[in-house]
């Protein structure tokens, strides 16, 4: 009963404590539901002034705690006032995103290379940068986690917050800044002093000072805001200077933050000085190569990085991972060079490699040794200055050959002894592209017929001659080869390149080589020479020509006119002994039907023979294909080739004549090459008109005088060109017929009457049937047809027809049926007993009444120089539609 008066006792005693704690904090108004509650508290104000380097903290809202007690005594948060202006971020140790760094406003400097960077580029042409330094270019990839635990071994120090949460006999959450001094207050428990407490004894420190005010309580604290610290990077760095970094920094995360090594900084003895004293040193090499973090020392404030100069720098390039200039420390060998670039690649000579070396002692101070990479080679030390060289290895292969071009696989296979063409294209199979199943697959349709796939005629064998060094080519017969033949089936050898060719890829051209060149082949087209070959050998029949020709132009229409020129072939060849070349010529049709064996030359490597169309050497009109076009009123119309010295007439007698209901004078017979000088004779004069039209422009612009009535005179003139250029565009839209006028007689008009005119490939003759009208065109009042009398005149059209006032009579002109023209002013004249009136008109004459060319209209001054409008009909081959348009 006494042990459990004395227990009661005791906790009564606590529970005064504790309301006589809350009752002393309540004097200061700061009464709440937690012991350390509101803001965070440090030392008091009287003996914790400012810190300009430390952020304040952010108070964290009050939270509910299980018993009502007193708060400690938040007045003590304005022991740490406000940071000034250059104060720095810190880090937030539970997951606030703070500043890690804090570099010179200058920013980072670019780096340039040093001398030896420039030595290496001088002596192999390229600029090798130095092992590592790419690492420095993205220096946020090494910047410490701030939202990580940290690590138990931090050192607490001025700045850094705590947390702390209290809960059992009192409840308190309550944030606490380490001062400058290094200490914490806590009311009722006092100052405590943290300064040099590792991180992981932090819990049992606090627990220590305030179980010596209470009992039956536990407690959590953990860091918050972690302080900045401010270090010093000197020597040959990228950017030297003073930097603040978070405390949670070590000396590889500064090194990269700051931007490591200059290009002439070591990166294989950086030190850390602290208070004097050389506390760690860094070999970079051994971080970024093989992960080794030895001698990364958690940094403290006020801690040197110091970046000596570079020792013994080599270059390493070839076939070599990471060619780049690498630093050595102390007697570095080829193998440790190497092994810090992945070491010696697969493609690399292992018996040969090339070292430039500097030897300051030597009148010559640079030459170059040979190096195996074998154990002895790579145990060799390596000096400054050195360039290593790697050399790759051969792409050769040792048992290979190669099969190329228009094929289904083309790769290397194996060479076995005794191969031939045969053995690597086993079947047909092989020679077909994949292309070709794949538009087969699409349901791709062919283009033209009986299509070749591939070159059968032609394929090459390529070779390199080891002892002369000299690359051939042989040409051989594919088809022949892979039915067996052993002139063409050559047997092949290790390297050899077999290359097959499309249909129309002519292959490479080599010493034993014959062409075959022309349209007729699509070009060119090659062929293996063999001895004895003759130019039967390449063309054995003529429907092999015959069907490449129709294969490569597809004929049709007026092409089929353009046929192989059976009586004329050249051979040129070249004569070694004299240095001459010939031309041999020989009867293309006699060599492939063997009429005649002497007409079969032989022929020899290199020959090129010449084929020829009928329209690219021009035969006799007796052998020229001549087709002519009858329509109309023919006994059966229809295309037919002209027979050797046959006329137009004895051509219609042949088709059968004439049928009853032909009107002879009507007919048009029209010819392609007269049509294209017609055209060309047009375009000439449209040409001369707008060269005319534009001068004249020229000339009424400049006339323009400075007066009252200028801009009437110039809207009047663009008028004037407006209409000029509307009619010039219409007679470009005029083209010519061809047309030839036969001047047949009017009366008595037979077959016979037809002129025999000879006839020519194109030529056309289309007879209409005997119209009734005739028709009157141009200043007329009724422009519709007439029904044509015998007897009926011109006079008689006229008056039927009726001529306004503003005709020219006596230019007016008729346009006969036969294409002829007959014009006013041939018939009114002194020395003619009819006139123009009298003439009489046949069905289907027209009857053209120009106009005036006395009215001052746009059209009439852009004709003046037209004096005579039944010429340009006439000789252009233009009707009287052709007028129409014009008017």
């Amino acid at each position: 009963m006494k042990e459990i008066g004395m227990r009661n006792m005791s906790q009564r005693a606590v529970l005064l404590a504790s309301i006589l704690w809350a009752v002393s904090l309540a004097a200061f108004g700061q009464v709440s539901t937690t012991i350390f509650g509101g803001t965070a508290t440090g030392a008091s104000a009287t003996t914790a002034p400012a810190m300009a380097a430390v952020p304040a903290a952010t108070p964290l809202p009050s939270s509910i705690g299980l018993k009502s007690s007193p708060s400690l005594d938040s007045a003590a948060a304005a022991s740490l006032a406000a940071p000034g202006p250059s104060a720095l971020a810190a880090t937030d140790a539970s997951g606030g995103d703070q500043a890690l760094i804090t570099r010179p406003a200058s920013g980072r400097a670019n780096d340039q290379q040093s001398n030896f960077q420039r030595f290496v580029q001088q002596a192999t042409g390229r600029a090798l940068p130095i092992y590592g330094q790419n690492l420095f270019s993205a220096p946020a990839g090494y910047a410490p986690i701030s939202q990580a635990v940290v690590p138990n071994d931090y050192l607490l120090g001025p700045g850094d917050e705590i947390r702390l949460q209290i809960w059992g006999a009192i409840d308190s959450e309550q944030r606490l800044l380490i001062n400058r001094h290094g200490q914490i207050n806590l009311p009722k428990v006092g100052v405590i002093n943290l300064t040099g407490v590792r991180a992981g004894d932090l819990e049992s420190v606090l627990r220590g000072k305030i179980g010596r005010v209470f009992t039956h309580f536990n407690l959590n604290a953990t860091l918050g805001r972690l302080r900045s610290i401010q270090i010093y990077v000197v020597g040959q760095a990228r950017q030297p200077g003073t930097y603040t970094v978070s405390s949670l920094s070590t000396l590889i995360n500064a090194l990269f933050e700051v931007g490591g090594p200059s290009s002439n900084g070591s990166m294989r003895n950086i030190q850390l000085k602290r208070d004097g004293r050389v506390v760690g040193e860094m070999d970079l090499y051994s971080f970024i190569a093989r992960g080794d973090r030895g001698g990364d020392v958690p940094l403290q404030p006020g801690d040197v990085i110091v970046i000596p100069p570079v020792g013994p720098r080599v270059a390493v390039l070839g076939a070599f991972e990471q060619p780049a200039i690498y630093e050595l420390k102390g007697a570095g060998s080829v193998g440790e060079v190497l092994a810090l670039g992945g070491g010696v690649s697969v493609l690399a000579t292992p018996g040969k490699a090339l070292l430039e070396r500097i030897d300051p002692t030597a009148d010559t101070a640079r030459h170059i040794e040979d190096l195996a990479l074998d154990t002895a080679g790579l145990k060799r030390p390596l000096r400054d200055g050195d360039i290593l060289t790697l050399i790759e290895i051969s792409p050769q292969f040792a048992n290979a050959v190669t099969l190329s071009g228009n094929v289904a696989v083309p790769m290397r296979y194996p060479f076995t002894p005794g191969m031939r063409v045969s053995d690597l294209v086993i079947n047909n199979n092989f020679l077909v592209p994949v292309s070709y199943w794949l538009s087969v697959n699409a349901a791709a349709n062919m283009a033209g017929y009986s299509m070749p796939e591939v070159n059968l005629d032609y394929a090459t064998v390529q070779r390199l001659d080891p002892n002369t060094l000299r690359t051939e080519i042989i040409a051989f017969n594919l088809s022949k080869a892979l039915l067996g033949d052993p002139k063409e089936n050559l047997l092949l050898k290790p390297g050899d390149l077999l290359r097959v060719y499309g249909p129309n890829d002519p292959g490479a051209d080599t010493l034993n080589t014959i062409t075959l060149r022309g349209e007729i082949v699509g070009g060119v087209k090659r062929f293996a020479w063999r001895p004895g070959f003759t130019v039967k050998d390449l063309i054995p029949n003529a429907e092999w020509l015959i069907q490449r020709y129709n294969y490569w132009q597809k004929p049709s229409g007026k092409e089929l006119r353009n046929d192989i020129n059976w009586d004329y072939a050249q051979i040129l060849r070249r004569v070694p002994q004299t240095l001459e070349t010939k031309a041999l010529t020989f009867n293309l049709g006699e060599a492939v039907l063997g009429q005649n064996p002497a007409q079969n030359l032989t022929l020899e490597p290199g020959d090129q023979i010449s084929l020829y169309t009928t329209s690219q050497m021009a035969i006799p009109v007796a052998k020229r294909i001549r087709l002519v076009t009858l329509a109309g009123e023919v006994a059966v119309p229809g295309v037919y080739q002209v027979q050797p010295g046959e006329n137009l007439p004895q051509l219609i007698h042949r088709v059968g004549g004439l049928t009853p209901q032909a009107y002879l004078y009507g007919a048009e017979f029209t010819r392609e090459s007269t049509r294209q000088q017609q055209q060309k004779n047009l375009d000439s004069i449209i040409s001369k008109l707008e060269t005319q039209m534009q001068a004249e422009a020229s000339r009424q612009s400049a006339n323009i005088t400075s007066t009252s009535d200028a801009q009437a005179q110039l809207a009047a003139q663009q008028r004037q060109l407006q209409i000029q250029q509307q009619q010039l565009a219409r007679m470009k839209t005029l083209k010519s017929n061809g047309r030839i006028s036969l001047e047949l007689p009017l009366a008595n008009l037979t077959l016979a009457a037809l002129p025999a005119l000879p006839l020519e490939d194109g030529d056309a003759l289309t007879i209409p049937s005997r119209p009734g009208y005739v028709s009157a065109v141009g200043e007329v009042y009724n422009e519709n047809a007439i029904i044509h009398r015998p007897g009926k005149t011109v006079g008689d059209v006229l008056t039927t027809a009726g001529v306004s006032d503003q005709a020219e009579l006596d230019n007016a002109f008729v346009l006969r049926a036969d294409g002829s023209v007959k014009a006013a002013r041939d018939h009114n004249s002194l020395f003619r007993m009819s006139s123009f009136e009298d003439i009489e008109v046949m069905p289907g004459d027209t009857v053209v009444v120009p106009p005036k060319l006395d009215r001052e209209t746009g059209w009439t001054k852009f004709v003046l120089g037209l004096k005579d409008w039944t010429q340009i009909l006439y000789q252009l081959g233009l009707g009287a539609a052709a007028w129409k348009t014009l008017n």
